[in-house]
């Protein structure tokens, strides 16, 4: 009974996320040039559920830009219901949806008062951005989820070290992975940390996160070699949107363009890099040739290098496929994001400390974003965390209330 509010909020966000995706989407998807599958996801999912394997058509090559678990539980949706089916996704991304508000209430529960922690979960329940996602054959819902799996894992870790939690703590971490590779390098962080604090016990439980992810992933690694010959971990398109990020620290703000603009232009970029190899960017060698081009350049050019991070810093928290889209998407997260850091200022060192996995999950995953390509679509997931840290604030702002 002591969590009947929350749940009731859960179900809020789930009839939410249902009306938008079934009949609001629908009606506003042409004008914001969104297409249900941008992605080719649900293309993906399809085959391998027909049983091609993992191609966007039968007897094409093995797909290497895509992680696989979002494609895979897709496909199971497709075989489910005999056929392609954007409503049985809507329907899935409106569960996971309300299930990551839960999980934004529990995190708030261990550091707040219960009605913060359900100040919280009731913001990100009613999200526009985040219910947006849940429209839409895209990983962002599911691998927000998995975050919020991550920090709240990482929390109950790091209040007592255990085989079990930290086997745990890998296995969500090679999950979250396969949905997305942002966190692979996460865990070597996470080892210094642990090391730094608990010595020899802090490294041993470290080192069993990081066999647990590597023993979650190494299978698709295995698959990907065999497919390319190259050590791809799970996905390749580091280098792609590295390129696009350079197209993005050189034109913007000067050059009105949106997203899809963008990529268009990296993709020309990239293509023209690679013409000489007679790759294309989704290999193996096309990747690392894009990769080590960039590289190159930041190295030559330092300054630019600069630049390219305070552009892609900025387009992060806005940069989307419409002028209202960017708009909505820019004044949200700034504020939110302002919100955030005040809060963390202001609250006592004790909730400050307990909340320390959370932030420093969230710095790392601006930074690596912002390093690589910023666009507002990479920093949804940054929402619930950003709440949880604001929800002090807020309630003290709207309710005049402290937690």
């Amino acid at each position: 009974m002591q969590h009947t509010a929350a749940i009731r909020i859960s179900l809020l966000a789930l009839v939410a996320s249902l009306a938008f995706s079934l009949l609001v989407f629908p009606l506003i998807s042409e004008t914001q040039r969104a297409n249900s599958d941008p992605d080719r996801f649900g293309q993906l999912a399809l085959n391998i559920a027909q049983g091609n394997g993992f191609v966007y058509e039968k007897g094409g090559a093995g797909v290497l830009e895509r992680t696989p678990l979002y494609p895979y539980i897709v496909a199971g949706l497709f075989k489910l219901n005999d056929g392609f089916s954007v409503a049985s996704v809507q329907i899935l991304q409106a569960v996971l949806h309300a299930i990551t508000s839960f999980v934004v209430y529990l995190i708030g529960l261990r550091i707040y008062a219960r009605r913060t922690a359900i100040l919280a979960q009731t913001v990100f329940a009613l999200h526009p951005i985040a219910i947006w996602y849940t429209a839409r054959i895209w990983a962002e819902t599911t691998h927000t989820l998995l975050l919020m799996f991550v920090g709240l894992a990482l929390m109950i870790l790091l209040e007592s070290l255990s085989l079990k939690r930290s086997f745990l703590v890998g296995l969500i971490f090679g999950l979250s992975c396969l949905t997305k590779s942002i966190l692979l390098l996460f865990p070597i962080l996470l080892l210094g940390f642990l090391t730094g604090r608990f010595r020899s016990q802090g490294m041993k439980y470290g080192i069993v996160v990081i066999v647990a992810m590597l023993a979650i992933i190494f299978p698709w690694t295995l698959r990907n070699f065999q497919i390319s010959r190259h050590v791809v971990p799970v996905n390749t398109s580091l280098g792609f949107n590295l390129i696009q990020g350079d197209v993005i620290g050189e034109q913007w703000p000067s050059e009105n363009k949106y997203m899809l603009d963008y990529w268009v232009a990296g993709e020309t970029r990239a293509n023209s890099i690679l013409a000489p190899y007679g790759v294309p960017w989704e290999s193996g060698k096309g990747d690392q040739i894009l990769c080590r081009t960039a590289l190159n350049n930041y190295a030559r050019e330092p300054l630019f290098l600069v630049r390219r991070l305070v552009a892609n810093f900025c387009t992060f928290w806005h940069l989307s496929e419409s002028l209202a889209k960017s708009l909505l998407f820019g004044i949200a997260q700034m504020l939110l994001m302002l919100a955030a850091c005040v809060s963390s200022v202001q609250m006592p060192s004790a909730e400050r400390r307990t909340l320390a996995p959370l932030i420093a999950l969230l710095l790392y995953y601006i930074l690596v974003n912002v390093a690589v390509m910023g666009i507002a679509r990479y920093s949804m997931p940054t929402i619930p965390f950003l709440l949880i840290i604001a929800a002090p604030l807020i309630d003290k702002v709207f309710f005049h209330r402290t937690a």
